[in-house]
């Protein structure tokens, strides 16, 4: 049962019981005060029941639940010499060791809801700064390679001023215990090696969705 049908119920029988014992230290004679408390009783109770109606009507969700363990891929490392980029990017990186290296940073995310999650959503906020060059045709860019897309067209962004979302969506059901692996490939080594906080949230159709904040380091 939901707090605010909680609360309605309580506030509906303190007032029952106010005005019930208001009624019954009245100054009307004896038959209209046992008539008034009947009559009154009865609308507190068809408002109680109304209540008790609305709160089967509208159950309490589910919630979204997950463990989630991180690690650091050593066999996928990706190097990148300073001269080998363009001019911008030598600017971008002068205070990084030559070469850059890239890291593929693994989440394990295990679903311990209880329940099987339908149409679950993974979002991954991620520090801009920890992208990584990706070249394509040619041409350098900053991204997060990641396996949480198999193609650009599943691949959901939204970008703020010092974040990016991540975003997926195309997993039809999540089994309860069952567990995803998603990787995102990010330049970690900046010559300080500061620990920093990725976002990831969890949420599904059938239950309220989840937030954590996953410590790299």
């Amino acid at each position: 049962m939901k707090i605010r049908y909680i609360i309605a119920i309580g506030v509906l029988i303190l007032l029952a019981i106010v005005f019930e014992y208001n009624i019954i230290c009245s100054q009307y004679g004896l038959d209209t005060r046992i008539g008034n408390v009947i009559q009154s009783a009865a609308v507190f109770a068809a408002l109680l029941a109304a209540v008790i109606a609305l709160t089967a009507a509208d159950p309490k969700l589910k919630k979204v639940k997950v463990r989630i363990e991180q690690s650091v891929d050593s066999k996928h490392v990706s190097f990148f010499t300073k001269s080998d980029l363009p001019i911008d990017l030598q600017t971008k990186y002068s205070t990084y060791p030559d070469p850059i290296t890239t890291h593929r940073v693994q989440f394990k995310i295990t679903n311990t809801s209880g329940f099987t999650l339908k149409k679950p959503t993974l979002t991954f906020r991620l520090p801009l700064e920890k992208q990584h060059p990706h070249k394509v045709d040619d041409i350098f860019t900053l991204t997060f390679n990641s396996n949480l897309f198999n193609s650009q067209t599943e691949l959901q962004l939204l970008e703020f001023a010092e974040t990016r979302l991540l975003s997926n969506s195309n997993l039809p059901f999540w089994n309860n215990e069952d567990d995803i692996t998603i990787w995102i490939r990010m330049l970690l080594n900046d010559g300080k090696r500061e620990p920093f906080m990725v976002e990831i949230s969890v949420n599904c159709e059938n239950a309220e969705g989840i937030t954590k904040r996953v410590r790299i380091s």
